[in-house]
């Protein structure tokens, strides 16, 4: 059968159409107006080709598939402008890196689906949740802003069990920052003094690229920028590579580009003796990259980079699933300061040391150590305390606004008003 597309201004036009040309018995598949026609797709029959009659199958051959000439003329053109590596990954790499987007794009919700239920199993189990629902005048101003701020239930849990004999509101804030400083540990490596291999991991738009171009620029103040190299590995998208070519150009830094493992193994060969190596990696795929590097760069520190604002998803992923990380650096803090589901993941891994801040995507503005008591004291500030004072006055106010309409309520429906006249004679005259 072949499939063949007839237009006519109507639907009966069409049909004669079709008539016309492959008879009555044609069948037609479809139809549907397309740009003010009437379209119909017919099936007909293959009339058989009499040079094919009779030969046996193994005698039969297909023709191998020939590019098209718009795809030979469109490469030649890229060849033109960007040489042949761009001409090999416009053409082959993209599809693949597209495909495992997109599928790590649905593992990440279908885990944000199943962390949303877990977090609503363990919000049911607290103890914080039944004290709530028991008796929550009990709970105190800053119990209760924890109980309705958006914050994982392990850490909601410990914080408000850990101020319930605290009535005064400075002294549970006092007691807040103790807790969660003791839990955090930080590194004290200066980001000026870097030097040896680093390779940096983390989620699709966390600032990773930009966070090594900051560190590139700041290692040339001290080291000559001809022993300082930018790596990208395994990195396929859009704009990531231009990106970092831009940056090594700007600080006159070496740059190299691995796409497997062993194109990694080649170049960390070429650049064993200098003083300083970064490589950025992928967004997607972490794990196997991790292991990749790993292995062929076993003298690499790794070093995980997050944005603030991070899903219970990325974390279970990232936090939970073997990974080891040197430090956790976190970027965009000019953006958001809500870094409940961050803190948590940290506080369980004693072993993770916090190492840099990142507040711009200018790469002008140089990373910093984080500093961890200021950037909790901001987490802390997020959370919204109930104020009571407002309450209370507005309540005054009300009682004293409802005593008033009862007496002049009563001197309407009695419609009398007492006047007290010479001595003890009382007349009573209308109110009206």
């Amino acid at each position: 059968m072949e499939l063949k597309r007839v237009l006519g201004k109507d639907n009966r036009h069409a049909m004669e159409e079709v008539v016309r040309l492959y008879g009555p018995d044609a069948l037609v598949v479809s139809g549907h107006k397309v740009n003010g026609k009437f379209e119909l797709i017919v099936a007909i029959d293959i009339e058989a080709d009499a040079a094919l009659i009779d030969v046996p199958d193994s005698e039969l051959t297909v023709d191998e598939p020939k590019a098209p000439a718009a795809k030979i003329a469109s490469s030649s053109f890229k060849k033109v402008l960007h040489g042949d590596d761009a001409e090999q990954l416009v053409e082959h790499e993209p599809s693949a890196h597209d495909s495992m987007r997109a599928k790590e794009i649905v593992d990440l919700f279908r885990e944000e689906i199943q962390v949303l239920k877990r977090e609503i199993q363990e919000t049911r189990k607290a103890s914080a949740w039944h004290m709530q629902m028991a008796n929550p005048q009990t709970l105190t101003v800053w119990q209760k802003a924890l109980m309705d701020h958006p914050m994982p239930s392990r850490l909601r849990t410990l914080l408000i069990d850990s101020l319930a004999d605290i009535e005064k509101t400075d002294e549970a804030e006092a007691q807040l920052h103790a807790i969660l400083n003791e839990g955090v540990s930080a590194a004290t490596e200066l980001p000026e003094d870097i030097s040896g291999t680093h390779a940096f991991f983390g989620p699709s738009g966390s600032g990773k690229t930009t966070l090594i171009g900051k560190l590139a620029r700041m290692a040339t103040d001290r080291i000559n920028p001809e022993r300082v190299a930018v790596i990208s590995y395994a990195d396929q998208k859009i704009g990531a590579w231009n990106q970092m070519q831009l940056m090594a150009s700007q600080w006159g830094v070496q740059c190299y580009r691995a796409n497997s493992p062993d194109m990694l193994k080649t170049v960390l060969r070429e650049v064993a003796d200098f003083e300083c190596i970064l490589i950025d990696t992928s967004g997607v795929d972490i794990a196997k990259h991790h292991a990749e590097v790993s292995q062929y760069a076993p003298e690499a520190l790794i070093h995980l980079v997050v944005a603030t604002e991070i899903s219970r998803s990325s974390v279970e992923r990232l936090f939970n699933e073997g990974l080891a990380w040197d430090s956790v650096n976190v970027t965009k803090l000019d953006e958001s300061n809500d870094a409940w589901v961050l803190l948590d993941a940290v506080l369980q891994h004693n072993d993770i040391q916090l190492w840099l801040q990142s507040s711009s995507s200018q790469l002008n503005r140089p990373v910093k150590l984080l500093n961890t008591a200021k950037w909790i004291a901001s987490i802390i500030e997020s959370v919204t305390l109930e104020t009571r004072e407002p309450q209370a006055d507005q309540n005054a106010q009300s009682e004293g606004r409802q005593e008033n309409e009862s007496v002049s309520t009563l001197e309407f429906l009695t419609g009398l008003r007492t006047k007290r006249s010479g001595g003890s004679d009382i007349t009573q005259e209308p109110a009206f």
